[in-house]
């Protein structure tokens, strides 16, 4: 009896992967380990090639936080910095030797995915965060994918602006020269977001954010079903037509997506399953229902018939890899327990068009190294799979490749600019403990010597100054109304040292207010105004 022409190319594939096969394939041991360690909980794993490599760590008591390079042969460190939790760290390559990573801000600002670095040969060129108070700050970012140097989108959950006048789904989008916000009219979370076609697409949880089950998610416009795919064409937001099939027992709020991906040539993958998050979520738990995966045919985004008695009633895909030169996919199986587990035995699956489906577990045998949480394919028998626990699982024929010798991944990169306050080098601590965190006074500015013979006296630039008062979390602040135009600095001296400075900054006539970010071990004894006055306005 013949196979249907579907069935048959189904078959083909199978057995022409069949060369490939899942191994164990960890870095060498760090400095003062004589063994192999797991990484800790991974952020984000995403390749350019198949000799070229990203994984984000988020590191344990003896793996540093940040990022590894594949180079072909071996999976070395590359960053000690620009690190994040596991949640929010992400990766978007935007060329062959530049890419962004979505991390923590430079101290001592804090928040994972509230931050922002750009890679560029072999060093990171920019770093972007904004201060809590700013009158635009940064949200949470979760995703993030670039088509090009000049077009990248990072996204995070539903949101309003400090004025509460923009409210929807946070998205900041650099045009090659700038970071602008925007907040899409859906505010659901956006838990992945892929480049495709000139345009990108982005998967949504039901809730605001990952596994919010509380807060209320705004949306400008009532959705008779849950639109969780979405373009963006430019700057123009759209909801995809998708509505996931009725099913028995699944609330209207149940199914979301976790997951998106696209190989070159090939049609994108949307994959995920039960809710977690949003108005119908049970309380710690997923809503029972299987793992869904959706393709665009027929000018339809379309769920896949998945063989469904394979899967737990909490399993999910939680990521997926499209395979390039073929028109499968591999997806990583969680099921909602065991999601953040690092002792699980993984398991993956290779996904058909036709809805087949053939699972295996890694290790194969023997005690777990965590559920899968990554994975990553750059050909038909060339992939990579990491655990919870930060354990690398290679899928490949055994075929020997040439080492990428490129430098911009070659050394450790453990420098990162500061966007936040400039600091100098710490000093010694102050032996009086008693006064450590006073307020320090504050030394005025010596008046010039004037330099012409006739003098015309005027009122003092600055008047009705406060006590300096310092926070819980060291930010000094000082209040003064200032009688003219100036160019104002505020210094922060230790003996005779400046150890802080705020930006030189010009200020109308008025009230204000400057702060500035100190540090206990390097506490101020002073503090000085430098002010630049133009004589025009004397």
């Amino acid at each position: 009896m013949g196979a249907s022409p579907v069935r048959f190319a189904g078959l083909l594939a199978t057995l022409a992967s069949a060369a490939g096969t899942w191994r164990l394939e960890q870095p060498a041991p760090p400095a003062g380990s004589p063994y192999k360690v797991p990484l800790g909980r991974p952020g984000d794993l995403s390749c350019w090639s198949a000799t070229r490599c990203l994984l984000a760590v988020e590191g344990n008591a003896i793996v540093a936080r940040g990022l590894y390079a594949y180079d072909g042969v071996e999976w070395r460190q590359l960053a000690t910095v620009c690190g994040g939790p596991a949640d929010t760290t992400r990766i978007a390559w935007s060329g062959p030797d530049e890419f962004w990573v979505v991390s923590t801000p430079s101290l001592p600002r804090s928040g994972g995915g509230l931050g922002l670095c750009r890679f560029r040969g072999g060093q990171v060129i920019a770093s972007y965060s904004t201060p809590p108070e700013s009158s635009d700050p940064f949200r949470v970012m979760s995703a993030a994918a670039c088509s090009g140097p000049d077009d990248c989108w990072f996204a995070g959950g539903g949101a309003q602006d400090p004025a509460g006048q923009r409210v929807g789904g946070y998205h900041l989008h650099w045009n090659g020269q700038t970071l602008t916000s925007t907040y899409a009219p859906q505010g659901r979370g956006v838990s992945d977001v892929i480049a495709s076609g000139g345009a990108f697409f982005e998967t949504t949880y039901m809730g605001a954010q990952r596994e919010d089950r509380d807060s209320e998610v705004p949306l400008r416009a009532a959705e008779e079903t849950p639109q969780p795919i979405h373009s963006i064409r430019g700057t123009s937001f759209r909801n995809e037509l998708f509505a996931s099939l009725p099913r028995a027992g699944v609330p209207l709020h149940g199914t979301e997506l976790l997951a998106a991906d696209v190989a070159a040539g090939t049609v994108p993958w949307y994959v995920g399953g039960g809710a977690a998050s949003g108005p119908d979520a049970s309380a710690e738990t997923s809503v029972p229902r299987p793992p869904i995966a959706v393709r665009f045919s027929d000018n339809f985004y379309r769920e896949l018939p998945l063989d469904e008695s394979v899967f737990g009633a909490t399993d999910r895909f939680a990521d997926v890899a499209a395979v390039p030169g073929t028109d499968h996919a591999w997806v990583v199986v969680q099921s909602f327990q065991e999601r953040g587990s690092a002792t699980a035995r993984a398991r993956v699956a290779q996904l058909s068009p036709d809805g087949t489906v053939a699972i295996q577990r890694l290790p194969a045998g023997g005690a777990g190294r965590g559920a899968a949480a990554k994975i990553e394919f750059t050909g038909p028998d060339e992939g990579w799979m990491v655990t919870n626990a930060g354990w690398l699982f290679h899928f490949t024929d055994g075929a020997a490749r040439a080492r990428d010798v490129d430098p911009a991944f070659s050394r450790v990169i453990t420098y990162r600019p500061n966007e936040s306050v400039a600091q100098s080098i710490p000093d010694t601590p102050p032996v009086d403990d008693s006064q450590l965190f006073a307020p320090p006074a504050v030394e005025p500015e010596p008046e010039p010597t004037p330099t012409e013979t006739r003098v015309t006296r005027v009122r003092a630039l600055m008047a009705k100054m406060s006590r300096p008062r310092v926070d819980r979390r060291l930010r000094l602040s000082i209040s003064f109304t200032l009688r003219r135009a100036a160019r104002v600095q505020l210094q922060a001296k230790r003996k005779g040292r400046v150890v802080a400075r705020t930006p030189l900054r010009t200020l109308r006539p008025g009230r204000h207010t400057l702060r500035l970010q100190l540090v206990r071990r390097r506490w101020p004894d002073a503090l000085r105004f430098v002010t630049r006055e133009s004589r025009a306005t004397r």
